[in-house]
C-alpha cells in the first residue's frame, strides 16, 4: 500500500460515523466501508461529493485504479448514485457521488466539501445533458416482482408504483435476499387463506410492514431432518431415564 497523502480540507468535523447498518452489513467489504464513510463525510451539501479517483488514491493510499473498481462497486450494490456534470467541448468538468442513504451521523459539518475538478480522469462523452447518471438504476425490480410472481402464482407488472415501493425499501437498507424472505413469509401464511391470498401483492408486502413481515422469517426445516433430531432426542431422554 502507498504512503496515505491527507488533504488539508477543511471539512469542519470531529468524527466519522458508522451506524450499525453498515458496520453490520455482510454485502460490503471493509474497504468498500470505508470509501462509504469517506463519501458520506464529503456528501454534506446539494453539491454532494465532488472528490475525484486521485483524492480517494491519495487518501486511502490505493491505486488510482482500484479506487475506481470500488466506488463502481458501491454503485452496482446501490450504496451511492453517481452523475457527471458536463463544461464546454461536451466533457466531464466534475464527478457527483451521492450516498443513497445518507448515514444519520450525529455530528454538524461545515458548510463545502472536498471539490476536486476531475478533468483529465474521466472520459469524453458526446451526450449534450449537463446532468445525467453514469449508470441506469440497478435495483432488480423485475426479480423481486419475478419471485412474487412465482411463489404466489399471479402476473404482476413491474410498474413505477411498484418500482418506487421496492425503492423505498432498497434506499432503507433492504436487499434481494430480504425482499425474497418476506415473499416466503407472506406466501407461507396466505397463499391457501382464500381471504389474505389477495394480500399476496406489492403494495401489501413492500409498505410500511415490511420490516415486521421481515422478522417474521424463520428459515424453513426440512420434515424429515425435523423428524430424526426428534427421534434423537427421545432416544437421549429414554438412555437417561435408565
Amino acid at each position: 500500500m502507498a504512503e496515505r497523502k491527507i488533504s488539508k480540507s477543511n471539512r469542519g468535523f470531529k468524527g466519522v460515523w458508522i451506524p450499525s447498518h453498515i458496520w453490520l452489513d455482510k454485502n460490503l467489504t471493509i474497504q468498500e466501508m470505508m470509501f462509504l464513510v469517506e463519501i458520506d463525510s464529503l456528501d454534506i451539501s446539494d453539491e454532494g461529493c465532488y472528490a475525484s479517483n486521485k483524492h480517494f488514491s491519495e487518501f486511502f493510499g490505493l491505486t488510482n485504479g482500484r479506487c475506481s473498481q470500488i466506488i463502481s462497486s458501491l454503485q452496482e450494490k446501490g450504496y451511492i448514485a453517481i452523475s457527471f456534470i458536463y463544461g464546454k467541448n461536451k466533457e466531464i468538468d466534475k464527478r457527483v457521488i451521492r450516498v443513497v442513504r445518507k448515514l444519520n451521523r450525529g455530528i454538524k459539518y461545515s458548510k463545502g466539501g472536498y471539490l476536486e475538478n476531475a478533468k483529465g480522469s474521466n472520459t469524453s462523452f458526446s451526450n449534450t445533458k449537463n446532468n445525467m447518471s453514469s449508470k441506469p438504476d440497478l435495483i432488480p425490480y423485475s426479480e423481486i416482482i419475478a419471485y412474487l410472481n412465482n411463489k404466489s402464482s399471479k402476473s404482476f407488472k413491474v410498474t413505477q408504483k411498484w418500482k418506487d415501493l421496492i425503492k423505498a425499501r432498497w434506499n432503507e437498507g433492504q436487499r434481494l435476499d430480504d425482499f425474497k424472505k418476506v415473499i416466503d413469509v407472506k406466501t407461507n401464511q396466505w397463499l391457501n387463506n382464500q381471504d389474505m391470498n389477495k394480500y399476496l401483492r406489492p403494495a401489501t408486502l413492500f409498505g410500511n410492514k415490511f420490516d415486521d413481515y421481515l422478522n417474521e422469517y424463520r428459515p424453513q426445516i426440512n420434515s424429515s431432518i425435523s423428524d430424526e433430531i426428534a427421534e434423537s432426542q427421545r432416544r437421549l431422554s429414554e438412555a437417561y431415564e435408565q
